[in-house]
């Protein structure tokens, strides 16, 4: 159930494409799909980045079991003054031939831009067969080493949907084992909110321990309902403007009996938006000021948050969940 990581590759040097290009072979190869459309995506994403968004950007990947493939194109250059056009292949520019965007959109089973004049770019694809629907969440988790101490999971239960988000003490090897018990116990009941601290606490018993987030959301009854332990922050971004939840302090697993927590009940209103991150991002994100971005693919608002607000230190994750029922 843990979401897979992303892979993050600078693009800063025409061969820093042939990095991102093995790394959606090997994907493909694991998932036993075709590697052609994720290669070409790949080396589009990165002629972009180097001919447009001078310094470059990065590009963020991870496989999409059963056989899709992901890629995060993300940068802080110029923006595009013509999305539309870029996108339908009629801006030839000075350094290509203004038709990368098209052929990265032709090639994704999903597709999304959001780009900002003098802010930067974000552009989603998934390319693959077996990439599903469209969701109404998505996340991004760029651990800091070749492993997370971070971890996050979504599922679907009964009225809407459960989702939580980890972060092991530390990072490394230590930390995602940390994690990854967490997402074990929240995988055998991702319903029942008000035990997850109990029961996490004693999987994290023989772990280094971690702080731990979870939110039931039900659209059905117009309810969101959230506990939490430790360093992780989470808003609600509606009509009626931002309202943050409030953890309680403290690390999970360290002592035998778990901190004492409270769950709270607050509206989740159609079209309202959460957003989870950990401590890799500051704790302080204004996000009213981001409204137009929470209208794209939840994973492009989460890269978006994470290039606006990363600290460049420690594993850092941010998980967007939008309220889709109908008003």
């Amino acid at each position: 159930m843990r979401q897979p990581t992303h892979e993050r590759f600078p693009v800063a040097d025409p061969s820093d494409a042939g990095a991102v290009r093995r790394a959606v072979a090997r994907y493909c190869a694991d998932l036993g799909a075709d590697p052609a459309r994720a290669e070409l995506v790949a080396t589009e994403l990165a002629t972009n980045l180097l001919r447009h968004a001078k310094p470059g950007g990065w590009i963020l990947t991870r496989p999409v079991p059963p056989a899709g493939v992901e890629l995060i194109a993300v940068d802080r250059g110029p923006g595009i003054a013509d999305p539309a056009a870029a996108l339908d292949g009629r801006t030839p520019e000075p350094n290509g031939l203004g038709r990368g965007l098209a052929a990265v959109r032709r090639s994704a089973a999903h597709f999304d831009l959001h780009t900002e004049l003098g802010v930067g770019t974000t552009l989603r694809a998934v390319v693959g067969d077996g990439a599903g629907a469209p969701r109404s969440w998505g996340g991004v988790c760029v651990p800091l080493g070749a492993v997370s101490g971070d971890a996050w999971a979504v599922a679907e239960v009964e009225g809407g949907l459960a989702v939580v988000v980890v972060d092991g003490l530390g990072h490394g090897p230590k930390a995602c084992v940390a994690a990854d018990a967490v997402i074990e116990v929240f995988a055998r009941e991702p319903s029942n909110v008000d035990t997850l601290v109990e029961r996490a606490n004693e999987a994290l018993r023989t772990t280094r321990g971690a702080a731990v987030a979870v939110c039931l959301l039900r659209p059905d009854l117009g309810e969101l309902r959230y506990c939490a332990v430790g360093n992780i922050s989470a808003r609600v971004v509606s009509a009626a403007g931002e309202r943050g939840m409030v953890a309680q302090s403290g690390t999970l697993g360290m002592r035998a009996t778990p901190p004492r927590t409270k769950t709270m009940t607050q509206p989740w209103t159609p079209g309202a938006v959460l957003v989870l991150w950990t401590d890799g991002l500051g704790s302080r994100i204004p996000m009213s000021q981001d409204a137009p971005l929470f209208a794209h693919d939840p994973a492009v608002a989460a890269a978006t948050l994470h290039r606006d607000h990363t600290r460049n230190r420690d594993d850092a994750t941010v998980v967007v969940v939008r309220n889709a029922a109908a008003g």
